[in-house]
């Protein structure tokens, strides 16, 4: 009976191959024509230029012929494109090189598992089968081990475990023994030997004759063509055998839920690739750790410093309108002393004005009148300086006056001119340190006063100066008192004294309030308000403080601020990310030959992208992280040290973080972009 004949698992009709250096054209080969059988053994031999490492990268599937047809296990790759090739790599070819080519972080075991993580075959199942081939080349102790812990000839075992993983139709071997001595060599060949009797078809690359002995048919390559084909002699088997079944357990097919992990694993590796430089890795962050921290950070104390300044602006009331009298910068005199040694200024704001304004303008609720008044606060020995405010009772609702304890104005002290005042509780701890102040009675100027009520300042307006010297005054010294009974003991008449002269102010009010019904009537009063004081203001001696329209300056201001400070910090991420991408550049360059290996372990163009675009963006987060924890812990810092109110809000972290990711992707994508197309062959070679 005739015995079968294997058939052929590669056939190779009229290949070429021409590279187009410029003006040269190089024809390295000139239509070869091989046929492999299933379980042959072949060796390629030639001098230097005669076509041989041209032809291995042909049928590895690492280049396209120029011409011809080029079959592998029935399908033509010789038309195949990138994505293709690197599926006929990746299930069909396994891959020992010369100089070993593991990739370094990885460990013995997954370096073996490699060309499966690339078809999506990294399942438990076919781990278990990677661990047995490592068992089969005698390196079972040894999994977790990593390259540069492995003897040469141990990296050389290890990469004939990776190629038999995948159960490839060939495998393909580019001077296995090149860089072991004569005996760790010897051992590899037998090792091929045994794998090539128990049914693998290999063909192998070599300059040594005694290696190329042992192959079944030896194809001797001289200017791009086969010379001739020599048949050796059956070589005996081996005497340590290996089954065809340990060589042929199946591959466990792809599974949806491995390959949807594939991004966690992609991620692992990127992780693992950035911990190996954990120095560079942590100073490229630096730049994404400070812009996202600054962004956070100042846009907190942006948000405090804008928070306060509204609030205040908010509890001058938005339906209030505050018109405050102002000394003119050239003055005339109305009144001159008889004494010569000074004048009498008069300005400001009058009784006739606040019921002028409450006769004619349409909307009011309440006109406030108001009287301010820089006097010494005296009780016993205990003086402090202080600010009588002369008001009506209706300013502590329209002014937001927090009643603490007692009572405030009534109608019935404006009316009898009573002596009784209220405090803020700022002044009470100065002049009462040890009192309780109700009922107390305070003396300012040559009269004395009942307090009546303790109050808490929630604005800052009534307590900024009015009128007078503002230097050694608190600003929460505040004495309320009627207004008549203000008009009366200290009368309309201020004077100053300073330097053996003395200057005398002649101002009725100080400040009017005038509050709304609603905020729609505001912006109508300003301009008739204005209008109505110019008619019987021959100088211009007041102004208007309309807290509506300072709100949304605030706010207006705040959304500036926030751009200037967010394109500040923006800055040094935008730094940040060129440090990231000039980072990735040089890992590219510094990496090339890996990129190469997993190419020719049948990873796809967007396999390298991912890789190298997850490590970016892996840097790109984690700064992100550690830049969000700092930027909230900043303002707080910030805040405990200078008493500087911060805010920091969930959009600045998502915004600021998201920018970080962002920055990952698109500083990371060009030097990602840059790897995947780098030529898998050109890649191998670089040293």
């Amino acid at each position: 009976m005739t015995a079968t004949k294997p058939k052929a698992i590669i056939r190779i009709q009229g290949v070429e191959k021409t590279y187009d250096m410029g003006e040269v054209k190089v024809r390295a080969l000139r239509g070869v024509n091989l046929e492999v059988l299933e379980g042959d053994y072949i060796a390629i031999m030639g001098p230097s230029g005669s076509g041989k490492s041209t032809l291995l990268n042909l049928l590895g599937c690492l280049d396209r012929p120029t011409a011809g047809q080029y079959y592998l296990g029935g399908d033509d790759v010789s038309q195949m494109d990138d994505d293709e090739l690197s599926e006929i790599r990746g299930r069909k070819i396994g891959f020992i090189f010369q100089s070993y080519n593991l990739i370094h972080q990885l460990s013995l075991i997954e370096n073996v598992q490699m060309p499966l993580f690339y078809q999506g075959l990294d399942s438990a199942k076919n781990n278990e089968r990677c661990k047995g081939f490592a068992r089969l080349v005698g390196l079972g102790e040894r999994l977790g081990h990593r390259p540069s812990q492995l003897s040469g000839g141990q990296q050389q075992r290890v990469a004939v475990a990776r190629s038999l993983v995948n159960d490839p139709l060939m495998i393909l071997a580019d001077e296995p023994t090149g860089n072991l001595d004569s005996k760790t060599g010897q051992e590899i060949l037998d090792l091929l030997d045994r794998l090539n009797h128990g049914g693998k078809t290999i063909v192998l690359v070599t300059h040594d004759p005694h290696t190329a002995a042992r192959a079944r048919r030896v194809v001797h390559m001289r200017d791009g063509v086969v010379d001739r084909i020599i048949e050796n002699e059956r070589r005996p088997a081996p005497d340590q055998l290996i089954s065809e079944q340990a060589l042929s357990t199946e591959v466990e097919g792809r599974s949806r839920f491995r390959i949807s992990l594939r991004p966690l694993r992609t991620m692992q590796v990127g992780i693992k690739s950035l911990l190996l430089h954990k120095l560079r890795s942590a100073l490229t962050m630096l730049g994404i750790i400070f812009g996202v921290c600054s962004v956070i950070a100042m846009l907190a104390i942006g948000e405090g410093a804008s928070f306060e300044a509204q609030e205040a602006i908010k509890k001058l009331g938005s339906a209030n309108i505050h018109i405050n009298a102002e000394k003119p910068a050239e003055d005339t005199k109305v009144v001159t002393t008889t004494s010569g040694r000074g004048s009498v200024i008069e300005y400001g704001l009058t009784y006739k004005d606040a019921g002028r304004i409450q006769a004619t303008i349409p909307g009011i609720s309440h006109v406030v009148p108001m009287r301010i008044i820089r006097e010494n606060v005296r009780f016993f020995r205990n003086e402090v300086p202080g600010q009588v405010i002369g008001t009506h009772p209706i300013y502590a609702d329209i002014s937001g006056l927090d009643l603490i304890r007692g009572r405030f104005l009534a109608e019935t002290d404006d009316t009898h001119q009573n002596n009784v005042c209220a405090i803020s509780s700022g002044l009470a701890k100065r002049l009462f340190p040890y009192q309780d102040p109700l009922d107390q009675e305070l003396k300012i100027g040559a009269h004395y006063y009942q307090v009546i009520g303790l109050v808490r300042e929630t604005s800052t307006e009534e307590k900024r100066p009015q009128s007078g010297d503002s230097v050694g005054y608190p600003l929460d010294n505040n004495v309320y008192m009627p207004l008549s009974t203000a008009k009366s003991r200290f009368g309309e008449t201020l004077i100053r004294r300073s330097a053996g002269s003395q200057e005398q102010e002649r101002v009725q009010l100080h400040k009017i309030i005038v509050q709304f019904a609603d905020t729609k009537s505001v912006e109508t009063a300003v301009p008739q308000i204005q209008t109505l004081l110019n008619r019987f203001h021959t100088k211009k001696d007041f102004g208007l403080i309309v807290p509506l329209q300072l709100l949304r300056q605030a706010e207006e201001i705040k959304r500036t601020y926030n751009i200037v400070l967010g394109s500040i910090a923006a800055i040094s991420l935008l730094v940040g990310g060129i440090g990231i991408m000039n980072i990735m550049l040089a890992t590219v360059t510094e990496r090339t030959r890996e990129i190469g290996i997993r190419r020719a372990l049948g990873a796809k163009q967007k396999d390298i992208t991912s890789q190298f675009l997850v490590e970016a963006i892996v840097l790109a987060i984690g700064g992100g992280l550690i830049g969000v924890i700092l930027g909230i812990l900043t303002p707080f810092v910030v805040s405990q040290l200078t008493d500087m109110k911060t805010i920091v809000t969930p959009l600045s972290v998502l915004l600021a973080f998201g920018i970080s990711g962002a920055v990952g992707i698109i500083f990371g994508l060009y030097p990602a972009s840059r790897a995947a197309a780098l030529d898998p062959i050109e890649a191998l070679r670089h040293e």
